[in-house]
């Protein structure tokens, strides 16, 4: 039997936990939370995203302000955090959590704890041992010391170079740590007392910082499940204070369209049939077909072009109530063939009478429809071609990106609004268009301190921010499935707002399988911000590409993706993400990229790793916003030039997974609907 925390809250510094120190509870998958605290004398903020169960990554900034926020900034340390569930709570162990505070960043904050709690009715226990800012008291010798000579090297907190692996769970000692969170009668309200090992030892050459004892006192207050506020005395000299706010994305409201109801399922088949129609009547859905018969009309075979709106048992259970209106009386086997935007899925076979026991009569269920389907990889009916021009399939984004990720700046930010359409010209042969507005940033200091290079990758983004209106995307596109398995691409034009160019794309997806391999190679063109429009290019270009690979982690809605390859700076390296898809159409993404040129701050600090968050969220079903639209949000370093990839406007591996078995298996009652 599992045991979860009542109500976690945060620590002052963004992870869940007591007034000081880290716990090892969790929050629910999907929440994402930003928090800003004053802790003298900084003032931190941070935005984390509980990706999995066992994954909590979060960005922070912290400034040193003298603990007002309203002071300008001395300085400016950011970093990643991590935090890692090893074991679930249960009757009789405790949580144990394994975290790393500014893994990759400014060492002013880093430090990495093993910690353990253990919930006794109303009160909550934690304890652990820290290294780096989390071994100052409390101290014994570090215990991984013995085992490697290198964890035992000594450890600073002021050098400019970015904390990163070679630093973790370095240092001759670890510091011990501990407290209590008691949840109160009064709910919402958690009282918290705690011992930390922070010597603050970087802080002491300050002439106005008074050093707090270890100890702290505290509480955390949710009036609702939206919001927490936070305060502890420390030390007998100093008061904590913080404001978080969280949401789980599983239950965000937006969907990807508007979804009305479907037209009743006939309770018998009759007449002869007629594929003409099958299609119009799926034409007043709607909905694209192009049907056939077999010849002795036991099979009505349908090729069903998808909308990404919606899920492929959804469009699948609507297609098969025209197919069963006008397939006729010897209709034994509906087959759907579904395609989108050029790519093939498997051929889909299902049993009328399934349909109709669960459709018509409601006395089935859609485990019983799935019973009898039949998924073909190899083979299928042959279907003609359509041969109809699409019209065009128009979709707006909000794209905003965040930054607390600067050395030399604070809270960075741009937003622009993206009317984008897509057109299907012929079977496999596409073109989309792309209008970027500009709405609001911060950027215009964005180069004032730093060293700008004679041939920007992105650390020109102030300048393309600050056009109002440009083209993002136009582009042509060649997109096909060589089988169920195997698909390509080939794209030229205006790929993205910052680059022009040509190339393409392979993936093999094996169906059935968690796993998938592809690769990508791009020809690119830097567009130029001083042309209108960005139209123009300023000759620099370079080729670019990368091996990727991507699994689907069993029993989850995670996908790790790892890619390797040359990057847009000419630098050689990898990145590595992982993504947590909800049955909402949300989705949450965290990034880190390593490669072998480093990025210099103005301190003369150099990093080669590169991370990000992204955050998606469908708001199709709003009206009067077209389906298909979405908000992203993304939380990255501004103007970095290493790391950089090209924005592909048609990755295979999203546009094949609503075809996948794991798209099909997992959204399979929507078929239904």
């Amino acid at each position: 039997m599992q045991v979860y925390a009542k109500g976690p809250s945060p620590s002052h510094l963004g992870p869940l936990g007591l007034n000081t120190i880290p716990d090892a509870r969790m929050d629910a998958p999907g929440t994402v939370r930003v928090q800003a605290s004053i802790a003298r004398p900084y003032t931190h903020g941070s935005l984390g995203l509980q990706i999995a169960r066992p994954l909590y990554i979060a960005l922070h900034q912290t400034t040193e302000t003298g603990g007002s926020p309203l002071r300008h900034a001395d300085r400016l340390y950011p970093g990643i955090d991590l935090k890692i569930l090893l074991l679930s709570e249960t009757a009789r162990r405790p949580a144990v959590a394994l975290g790393l505070q500014s893994a990759a960043g400014q060492k002013r904050t880093a430090g990495e704890y093993l910690v353990l709690s253990k919930r006794f009715g109303d009160f909550d226990v934690t304890g652990g041992i820290g290294w780096g800012r989390m071994a100052g008291r409390n101290r014994i010798g570090n215990p991984l010391k013995p085992l490697l000579g290198h964890f035992g090297k000594n450890r600073t907190f002021d050098d400019e170079q970015a904390n990163g692996p070679g630093d973790w769970f370095t240092g001759n000692n670890v510091g011990l740590f501990g407290g209590v969170a008691w949840d109160t009668p009064h709910e919402g309200l958690t009282l918290k007392a705690d011992w930390n090992a922070d010597s603050f030892a970087a802080e002491q050459s300050r002439p106005d910082f008074d050093t707090p004892q270890p100890w702290s006192v505290g509480f955390s207050y949710s009036p609702r499940d939206w919001i927490t506020l936070g305060a502890a005395f420390a030390g007998g000299n100093a008061i904590y204070g913080s404001l978080s706010f969280q949401a789980p994305i599983g239950r965000w409201p937006g969907r990807a369209g508007k979804t009305e109801k479907p037209q009743p399922y006939p309770p018998y088949r009759s007449g002869s049939g007629s594929p003409a129609a099958i299609d119009s009547d799926a034409a007043e859905q709607d909905m694209k077909l192009r049907s056939v018969f077999d010849d002795d009309g036991h099979t009505v075979a349908s090729r069903l072009l998808l909308t990404p709106d919606s899920s492929l048992p959804q469009q699948a259970g609507r297609a098969v109530r025209s197919m069963a209106r006008y397939g006729g009386r010897n209709a034994e086997t509906f087959e759907i063939r579904p395609a989108l935007l050029g790519l093939e899925g498997p051929s889909i076979r299902l049993m009328p009478r399934d349909l109709e026991q669960t459709m018509a009569r409601e006395n089935g269920s859609p485990q019983e429809i799935w019973r009898h389907t039949e998924i073909n990889v190899t083979d299928g009916t042959t279907i003609p071609d359509h041969l109809d021009m699409q019209p065009t399939a128009y979709t707006v984004a909000l794209d905003s990106k965040t930054s607390l990720s600067e050395d030399d700046q604070g809270l960075l930010y741009r937003t622009g609004l993206i009317v984008e359409g897509r057109r299907m010209l012929t079977r496999h042969l596409l073109t989309g268009q792309g209008v970027r507005l500009n709405l609001a940033n911060n950027l215009k200091h964005l180069n004032d301190f730093r060293l700008q290079p004679l041939l920007p990758v992105r650390s020109d983004e102030d300048a393309f921010a600050a056009r109002g209106i440009a083209v993002d995307r136009s582009y042509i596109s060649w997109m096909q499935s060589l089988n169920t398995d195997w698909h390509y691409a080939l794209t030229a034009g205006y790929l993205e707002e910052m680059y022009a160019g040509f190339g393409g794309e392979i993936l093999y997806r094996p169906f059935g399988r968690t796993f998938a391999f592809g690769a990508e190679v791009w020809e690119a063109l830097k567009r130029d911000p001083a042309i209108p429009f960005n139209l123009g290019v300023n000759g620099d270009h370079l080729l670019t590409g990368h091996l990727k690979a991507w699994y689907e982690i069993p029993g989850t809605d995670l996908t790790l993706q790892a890619r390797v390859g040359r990057y847009l700076a000419e630098d050689i390296g990898g990145t590595l993400s992982l993504t947590n898809a909800f049955r909402n159409g949300a989705s949450l993404e965290a990034f880190v990229t390593a490669t072998n040129r480093s990025d210099i701050n103005i301190f003369g600090g150099e990093s080669n790793l590169a991370s990000g968050l992204r955050l998606r969220l469908p708001i199709g079903n709003i009206p009067l916003v077209p389906d298909g639209s979405v908000a992203r949000q993304t939380a990255a370093p501004f103007g970095r030039d290493s790391g950089q990839s090209i924005d592909n406007p048609l990755p295979l591996y999203d546009l094949t997974t609503p075809l996948s078995y794991r798209a099909i298996t997992e959204n399979w009652g929507d078929i239904v609907k």
